[in-house]
């Protein structure tokens, strides 16, 4: 009896560890966000925004920028998944992040948005500029005189109504409707940027400029479409950047704001921060727009076998599954633009997959008349998803002495002349032999 009741003892202690582990698991699963403030009432006037993205399961750890106990990661192990910071106006962080530790903590493959204003300090503005994204002259403000915005009765000229926003479902979701409340600094992204994607641009009418300085004749302003306001990055791998000129886009002011534009007359009974905010936001922290490829495969036609290396002019199906992941949901990617390459330096076959609509994506083939070492490659990137870069090494033997046809087709003018030339050669010496 005694053992019994030891056996039931230990069988409830295993339980209880398994199912500890089962809530630490759930709870590690959560991605976490290191969230530096620039003063603790942010904590307020940016709750709908944070608490939006805690909504999707986003952890939140909202710190002061100076706090002394900052850090991004302990002995090697990174403590945070992404990392906000809405301290425009910060010189300097507490503990040990620095600018070197942030662009390491990109490179290493996390994410980081960056909120600033037109008041921004040197430390944010080089920080911008490390992921390409270059903000105007110091004091400079974006204007505009036609897409301004009445906020509480009151025309402001720097407030501008931003209706000029990517259209990708990767990244917002969905259209929005309702403009985009803008007060801040304007960006320039250089037009050779592969990695950058604007999200944001300036109306054609607004210009960016520091009105305590003389206009310059002729003037030299970075207006309209090329003035970017809110960019955003993607790193080769996949890490993700979010650059605002506007830390006041996500407040709660500008969210729940009716916007009214004196220029068309027209109202709105909220704006489209909200939707905007959040939805570019899950997108830099990787809850959106993520694709992952897996279960690589490839066989000879007819046999289900994965070989390890293949023949010349062999038959090959090559498959490979492609999910789109939103937050903890898992769903099979659809496209008509995904490619293979089949490369030995250069490539030999280049392919459209086809998919199944289950996520599986194929494409059938035939082995190049060359023997060497190939490589299957995907090197997919869409406007908005994470990029995919596989490569899988094969090589491709010629025939061996006693894999070649007995006779072949194309050859048989050769045997027919050799053929020819011996009987030639008996019936010449028979004639010499034997007549006179």
């Amino acid at each position: 009896q005694k053992c019994k009741m030891g056996f039931r003892k230990l069988a409830q202690v295993l339980v209880g560890s398994l199912l500890l582990c089962t809530l630490l698991n759930a709870a590690d699963a959560h991605k976490k966000v290191l969230v530096l403030v620039q003063e603790a009432s942010y904590k307020e006037s940016y709750s709908i925004f944070f608490d939006s993205l805690a909504a999707y399961g986003l952890t939140l750890d909202i710190k002061g920028y100076k706090d002394s106990g900052l850090r991004l990661k302990e002995y090697d192990d990174y403590l945070y998944d992404h990392l906000a910071i809405f301290a425009p106006k910060a010189e300097g962080f507490g503990g040990n992040i620095d600018i070197n530790g942030i662009v390491e903590f990109i490179d290493s493959g996390r994410s980081v948005l960056i909120a600033s204003s037109n008041g921004m300090s040197q430390t944010i503005n080089t920080l911008a500029a490390e992921v390409g994204v270059d903000f105007d002259d110091k004091g400079t403000k974006l204007f505009d005189h036609v897409n301004f915005v009445e906020l509480n009765g009151q025309a402001d000229h720097n407030l501008v109504a931003a209706a000029d926003i990517i259209r990708s479902t990767a990244i917002l979701g969905k259209d929005i409707q309702a403009p985009i409340l803008y007060k801040g600094a304007a960006a320039s992204v250089a037009g050779n940027a592969e990695l950058v994607t604007v999200a944001l641009t300036a109306p054609l009418t607004a210009y960016s400029h520091d009105s305590k300085k003389p206009m310059a004749e002729p003037p030299t302003l970075l207006a309209g479409s090329s003035a970017s306001l809110v960019s955003l990055v993607q790193a080769r791998n996949n890490a993700r950047v979010l650059v605002s000129g506007s830390i006041e886009m996500f407040s709660n002011a500008f969210i729940e704001a009716e916007v009214k534009l004196p220029a068309t007359g027209k109202t709105f009974p909220k704006s489209g921060n909200r939707d905007f905010t959040v939805a570019i936001a899950r997108w830099a922290f990787q809850d959106s727009g993520v694709l992952r490829a897996e279960a690589l495969r490839h066989h000879i036609i007819g046999s289900d076998e994965q070989p390890t290396l293949y023949r010349v002019n062999d038959e090959v199906e090559f498959l490979v599954d492609i999910y789109e992941y939103e937050g903890d949901k898992k769903q099979p990617y659809k496209a008509d633009d995904v490619q293979m390459e089949f490369v030995m330096l250069d490539p030999y076959q280049r392919l459209p997959l086809k998919h199944n609509g289950k996520g599986t994506f194929s494409v059938r083939f035939k082995v190049p008349d060359v023997y060497g070492v190939f490589k299957y490659v995907i090197d997919y990137k869409h406007q908005g998803y994470s990029y995919i870069q596989m490569t899988h090494q094969v090589p491709v033997r010629p025939f061996k002495h006693n894999e070649y046809e007995r006779f072949l087709l194309c050859a048989y003018p050769y045997y027919a002349s050799a053929a020819s030339s011996m009987a030639a050669f008996f019936i010449i010496g028979f004639f010499y032999l034997y007549h006179k």
